[in-house]
């Protein structure tokens, strides 16, 4: 691996060029598909087919999403998340319209993970394919730092740097985003510096004294393990994967999906825990720090990430056994007036009392889940938390399809457009398929 400051003094001085970068050809390895970008054959097994979901025949959903995504979606963030002017994202404004003055890496890489998607699967201008190197120029030269982390935050205009680096999860969202633009650039920068960063991610992750500093909540007791870690992580690296083999990140990739089902799974409860101590334990009652906590977000997450790469792999147990766990985290946690609730310890019982979560983002994930298992094997359950779901979410349109860019509101920039994509894409294969499950499950490693 090339000494991290040389790359960086050589990314930093040398601006990429968009001319003759760009290509129109349709290069994405899709969710669900295997190692090779190539998807699943259908069954030879005389099983049903999948003919509706949430009250709508398969190609009419897919159609619905479709024209989501195309009328509602795409001109969203064409118009109040990318920033002409400076290149980078718009994730958060002030009550009075103007933009925070700053940048978080969590949002840019998000930012340039959707922005490379849309150049690589829909016609779109030249315009807007040069705003993507734009970005991705922003972001490279100016959010490394000397050791190779992506810092916090830069400034909303020249991209300075402004808050270095707490945590790990905006490198994470820069591989999401680098390896997105590579598909679109072909520009081997790109992919080498996702995988580089791949590298350093792990490099923290692993070490004990990481607290998850400003990620994700309040700081951790040095050396805890996190259930969003890997699964945020895996997220990212799988689909890296995909595109480039690297046999270094194909491990950390495996540690990831094996510290999920194998540490932070409990079989014993049906729950995923999100905190462990650093032998990978559960941690015991403590009533200053709740480290027993159950997030139900995460959980379902964590299912879908990890059959994801279960398909990667070619390894049905691990498919298997990822959704069984998530279909176990909805029959617990699931209201179905409140939507999916998470616990502050295995003992507690979702309560029906209170508000609607207002987590959009979970139903985005649940829709996402439900798909990828329906996809393989007609599990009943994941058509009937496919159909609460979509109803739950759909009844409220205003919040759940018009993003907030204000505080605390919805930015658009990850869950709610990765379900479009991922929904579209299974979709497609479904109806390919005439409504039957694939042939995963029979053909792939026992």
């Amino acid at each position: 691996m090339k000494n991290i400051i040389e790359r960086r003094d050589f990314l930093r001085n040398m601006a990429f060029s968009a001319a003759g970068l760009l290509s129109s050809q349709k290069l994405l390895w899709a969710v669900g598909e295997d190692a090779d970008g190539k998807p699943f054959s259908v069954t030879a097994f005389p099983y049903g087919t999948l003919e509706q979901l949430a009250g709508k025949k398969i190609k009419d959903i897919l159609e619905f999403h479709k024209k989501e995504l195309k009328e509602e979606y795409i001109p969203f963030f064409e118009n109040k998340r990318i920033d002409w002017q400076h290149g980078g994202y718009l994730h958060e404004f002030n009550e009075d319209g103007t933009h925070v003055p700053y940048k978080e890496m969590y949002y840019q890489g998000r930012g340039l993970w959707v922005h490379g998607y849309l150049v690589n699967n829909f016609s779109v201008s030249d315009k807007f394919k040069k705003s993507l190197i734009k970005s991705r120029d922003l972001l490279v030269q100016n959010g490394l730092d000397e050791n190779g982390y992506w810092v916090s935050k830069i400034s909303a205009d020249d991209g300075k740097p402004l808050e270095p680096s707490t945590n790990i999860y905006g490198d994470i969202y820069m591989i999401l985003g680098l390896t997105q633009t590579y598909l679109a650039t072909k520009d081997e920068r790109d992919i080498d510096l996702a995988i580089q960063t791949a590298y350093k991610v792990t490099e923290r992750i692993v070490n004990p004294a990481y607290q998850h500093l400003a990620g994700h909540g309040a700081a951790n007791i040095p050396g805890t393990k996190r259930l969003g870690t890997w699964v945020h992580f895996l997220s990212a690296i799988t689909p890296l994967l995909k595109v480039r083999k690297d046999e270094g990140v194909d491990r950390i990739a495996q540690m990831c999906a094996h510290n999920i089902l194998n540490y932070h799974w409990q079989p014993g409860l049906r729950v995923y825990l999100e905190y462990l101590d650093h032998q990978f334990k559960p941690f015991p009652p403590n009533p200053v720090l709740n480290n027993r906590f159950i997030s139900a977000w995460h959980s379902v997450q964590a299912a879908f990430v990890v059959m994801d790469e279960a398909l990667r792999l070619g390894h049905a147990p691990m498919f298997r056994d990822a959704m069984e766990t998530g279909i176990s985290t909805l029959e617990i946690c699931w209201l179905d007036k409140r939507g999916l609730v998470s616990l502050d310890n295995p003992e507690m019982k979702p309560s029906s009392e209170g508000s609607l979560v207002e987590w959009w983002g979970m139903l985005d994930d649940i829709l996402v889940f439900c798909l990828l298992a329906l996809e393989h094997n007609h599990e009943t359950l994941a058509i009937k938390y496919y159909d609460k779901a979509f109803e739950l979410g759909y009844s409220h349109p205003e919040k759940w399809r018009k993003p907030s860019p204000y505080p605390g509101g919805q930015r658009g920039m990850f869950h709610h457009p990765r379900r479009l994509f991922y929904s579209i894409e299974i979709l497609e294969r479904i109806v390919a398929h005439d409504g039957k499950p694939s042939n995963f499950l029979e053909t792939a490693a026992r």
